[in-house]
């Protein structure tokens, strides 16, 4: 998993990360088909209209590896219409004085050597950490208000060109301070694809955000409930007629239930019971025919910003504390001081 730390401008940042991949990995973009570019190229309208400041970092990545921005646009927005498997679990659970969430993302084996872990901080937007399979955009992340979204796949009815998930995780991070400003932010998208997002925040409130082309439809705790969670398809009967189904194969149902069995009798959550709940065979995959699993999880307690994260199929013991979001907080706190 790379670990970098990007901040400053859109445009540098996308440089930097672009010229350091080039440099030190040779990267370079995998082969675009035609269909790949005509559905980037119409989504990068809808991405310009979304968050154009995003545009400069595609830009500024495009400098970096020595391509053409169209070129970086179009493979990053068409991976949710030719080229996304993902697979996922997510939930939070609200704690007297506390907000514990966990995530785990399911992924092909094969794009382990892609994951990378990310301290992002733009000039004059949150600070966030944040997890992905492919650069400039977002799976998920925790940023410095301690507001956290995560996305699941749903197999959808329909695609468009639009802004996948992967911006709209980004913007979120950078620009919510609590879930309210988070579901604004997701309604204003022209979704490319179904996906759950599952958003909290350190005020202890948190939502479900089912978005699809067609429809969006937010899911809030019922009350004296402490907790909500998705896998890869839609719970509620307004976005029924929007999910395919057809994802057995990856025990979506399985781990919905195992999920909410380990939560409907808990009165608290702490990050130790968050790992075992991960680790739990019902819940993590390793589906070794299909060569897809878990490649990385997540557990956090967002009023503290306590952030750990295992970087591959998680087992209790194999988490690492995340410190890079509390480096630069503290670094930003000694630059307001002076």
């Amino acid at each position: 998993m790379y670990h970098p730390r990007l901040y400053g401008s859109f445009y540098d940042m996308g440089y930097k990360y672009g010229n350091l991949l080039h440099k030190k990995a040779g990267f370079k973009l995998p082969h675009i088909e035609t269909r790949q570019k005509d559905f980037g190229e119409e989504s990068m309208v809808e991405l310009q209209r979304f968050y154009p400041e995003i545009m400069d970092e595609i830009y500024g990545f495009a400098d970096g590896i020595k391509d053409h921005p169209y070129n970086v646009a179009s493979f990053l927005l068409s991976l949710v219409a030719f080229d996304y498997n993902g697979r996922c679990s997510v939930f939070a659970f609200k704690n007297r004085d506390s907000m514990v969430i966990g995530r785990n993302y399911d992924m092909l084996f094969q794009f382990k050597k892609f994951t990378e872990s990310s301290l992002i901080a733009p000039t004059n937007k949150l600070a966030y950490i944040s997890q992905s399979d492919v650069f400039i955009g977002r799976s998920d992340g925790i940023n410095e208000k301690g507001v956290f979204i995560a996305m699941s796949f749903v197999n959808g009815t329909t695609i468009q060109p639009g802004v996948s998930f992967h911006f709209i995780v980004r913007k979120v991070l950078e620009n919510a301070y609590n879930i309210e400003e988070a579901i604004t932010i997701i309604k204003k998208a022209k979704a490319a694809s179904s996906n759950n997002f599952l958003i909290a925040d350190a005020n202890g409130d948190m939502a479900i955000v089912e978005s699809a082309p067609e429809k969006t439809h937010v899911i809030k705790p019922t009350e004296g409930k402490a907790y909500l969670h998705i896998t890869n398809q839609f719970a509620s009967k307004e976005m029924q007629p929007y999910d395919k189904g057809k994802v057995g194969w990856s025990k979506s149902i399985e781990r919905y239930q195992g999920i909410y069995q380990s939560l409907k009798e808990l009165s608290k959550l702490d990050l130790q019971k968050a790992k075992e709940i991960l680790s739990d065979p019902c819940v993590c995959l390793n589906l070794r025919q299909e060569k897809f699993g878990t490649i990385w999880s997540v557990v956090a307690e967002l009023n503290s910003l306590t952030i750990e994260r295992a970087e591959t199929k998680p087992r209790i013991t194999n988490y690492k504390t995340e410190t890079r979001l509390d480096w630069w907080l503290k670094k930003q706190s000694k630059k307001l001081d002076k």
